[in-house]
């Protein structure tokens, strides 16, 4: 496909669709705005019924308060306590349950009021209000599941909204109930049970009075319910004793004081609102159409709407005036491109203006010469490689060093010396094995042992030219590290830093210590040191190496042994780690090699 019909293509793909899709994210944006604004309106609003309500719950519970406390309540029980053996009981029994009926005056909501003596008795005072509540034996009270949780509230109210037990409370009209212990003001114990049913006219009003138009939330139909999703009350006294989940898939979390979701709510698109009420797990609940909340929102459509088609029109001019050219110029640079891919690096662009196809033609330009010098380092770098490669194979076990153990140990067994050619022969097979060890890394403490190895063998063919010292940390010595990394290193102090020296003058201390996840190794001698001359030579980058010369006559050349090493670790662990020297004529010298640690899967 040519480049213009591309162009067309993204411009369809990427402004047409992003800008229709910005037009319909914009509007369900719009949505979701909404729902927060009418979310926190719902929150006000339930806030406010759920104020009035508790308020209501309060005052009824001052009014019990009172009551189980009053002179009433307490002679009344203490009258059914004495029995029938009180010569006077018949009389102040009357007296007492006249005297009770006083209670269904104190609020209006008061509906029915029955007090169990403990002996059983039951009296009893109502409005002659219509209800299917039907007062339980003492028996019967005791033998329903909430009986035991009156008893362990001692005197604290237990409230029981409509539809909750209905063999309790009974069904119509929806009545709240409350349950309590009455205590005897003096001794405290257990005197009787009383059970006050409510009226749910008051808390009907409050929910309906939030339905009016002039309201936070016009509109919502309010419901309470209980922890188990039975909805106690309905506004519209529609979904009474119903429970919710027959009319929605999923109920806002219980579990939160305040929630508000928008969902499906009886097959109708709603907002609904919860709000826990501090009594019992109750939840009072509001259901919002959403439609009914939207209507504000269709202007918003239109705009957006209007503005979406002025974009589009804008886009297609720039698509018609500008569009042009800047394809001329990206043929251009792709023709140049093509150029590059068959190999022609020394293509460039040249290209007049200030916009930012210029731009586009210099960074082309950098690309292709950083494309050049990328692959100029690679091949440096393969030559590096391969040139540490064959010095690592040369530096495994030179042929002379063999020999020259081999005579000394041949010189040992002619003096019989039967303990020392044991310990040049382990010595010399250790340093054997690690040289052709397979894998490319070895543990430090191996390639410790595999450098003592050497040391010993090189002690006792020099005799006294020199001593070496080896402390090594105990963290260091699992992690892994190239092998014969250390052997160049020494075998260098030996053959160039100590020639000439005699009587044991020669010293070389090998440390190594892990600081911040890294593991640093020293080897330090007080030998000649390196000239200035050769410090330059091994500092230079890889573009000064040669490694087409004849390898077996650079082997023994001082320095290419240092090399190997800095160019194996360099190559191996990154351009962060490798070697660094720090040498003086006639002063020593001092290698400071450093590699990471290493653990694990790692090793």
């Amino acid at each position: 496909m040519n480049l213009r019909p591309k162009l067309m293509l993204a411009f369809i793909i990427l402004i047409i669709i992003p800008m229709i899709g910005l037009g319909i994210f914009s509007f369900v944006n719009s949505e979701s705005l909404l729902e927060r604004k009418y979310s926190a309106q719902s929150e006000i609003s339930l806030k406010a019924v759920g104020g009035n309500i508790r308020y209501f719950f309060r005052e009824l519970d001052s009014l019990s308060n009172g009551n189980v406390i009053s002179s009433e309540i307490q002679e009344t029980l203490r009258i059914i306590g004495r029995g029938k053996d009180d010569p006077g009981w018949m009389i102040r029994l009357a007296q007492a349950e006249k005297a009770m009926s006083g209670i269904l005056f104190q609020h209006p909501a008061v509906s029915y009021v029955v007090l169990y003596g403990p002996d059983g008795k039951m009296l009893r005072a109502n409005r002659n209000d219509p209800t299917t509540f039907r007062p339980l034996t003492f028996e019967e009270l005791q033998r329903h599941s909430l009986y035991d949780d009156v008893i362990a509230m001692q005197g604290r109210p237990i409230w029981i909204g409509p539809y909750e037990h209905r063999d309790l409370t009974g069904v119509v009209p929806p009545l709240f109930t409350m349950l309590r212990v009455v205590k005897d003001l003096e001794s405290l114990n257990d005197i009787g049970v009383m059970v006050v049913q409510y009226k749910s006219d008051e808390i009907l009003s409050m929910l309906k009075g939030f339905q009016h138009p002039d309201a936070v939330a016009p509109g919502a139909r309010y419901f309470i319910v209980n922890k188990n999703g039975l909805a106690m009350l309905d506004s519209n006294k529609e979904l009474d004793g119903k429970f919710l989940s027959l009319y929605t898939e999923e109920l806002p979390r219980f579990s939160v004081e305040y929630d508000s979701t928008r969902m499906k709510f009886d097959g109708v698109d709603s907002l609904v609102s919860s709000y826990q009420l501090d009594r019992n797990g109750w939840i009072l609940m509001s259901v919002q159409p959403w439609n009914a909340l939207t209507n504000e929102n269709t202007r918003f459509f239109q705009w957006i709407s209007m503005i979406t088609v002025l974009g589009l029109l804008s886009a297609v001019l720039f698509n018609v005036f500008f569009v042009n050219r800047v394809a001329r110029s990206i043929i251009k640079v792709v023709r140049k491109m093509r150029l590059v891919e068959q190999g022609a690096l020394e293509t460039r662009i040249t290209m007049r203006g200030k916009d930012e196809t210029v731009l586009l033609a210099k960074s082309f330009n950098s690309m292709v010469e950083r494309i050049g010098s990328l692959l100029r380092e690679v091949r440096q770098e393969q030559a590096r490689k391969q040139h540490a490669e064959m010095m690592l194979m040369q530096a495994q076990i030179k042929p002379h060093f063999l020999f020259n153990t081999l005579e000394s140990i041949n010189a040992l067994a002619a003096q019989n010396e039967g303990h020392k050619i044991m310990l040049m022969v382990r010595r010399l097979s250790n340093l054997l094995r690690t040289s052709m060890h397979q894998s490319e890394e070895i543990s430090v403490q191996q390639e410790i042992e595999h450098v003592r190895s050497y040391l010993d063998i090189q002690k006792y063919r020099f005799e006294e030219l020199f001593s070496y010292d080896i402390a090594v940390s105990d963290d260091a010595l699992p992690s892994p590290i190239l092998k014969l990394t250390l052997q160049p290193l020494v075998e260098n102090s030996i053959q160039h830093g100590f020639d000439g020296y005699g009587d044991g003058d020669g010293k070389i201390t090998i440390t190594v210590k892990t600081d911040n996840e890294q593991i640093i190794l020293f080897v330090r001698d007080n030998g000649h040191g390196i000239h200035e001359d050769i410090l330059r030579s091994l500092s230079k980058e890889a573009s000064s190496y040669e490694p087409e010369k004849d390898v077996a006559q650079l082997g023994e050349r001082r320095g290419l042994g240092l090399r190997n090493v800095a160019d194996r670790l360099k190559i191996h662990y990154g351009p962060r780690y490798g070697m660094m020297i720090c040498s003086c004529a006639e002063e020593g010298t001092t290698i400071r090699l450093v590699i990471p640690i290493r653990r694990g899967e790692e090793q």
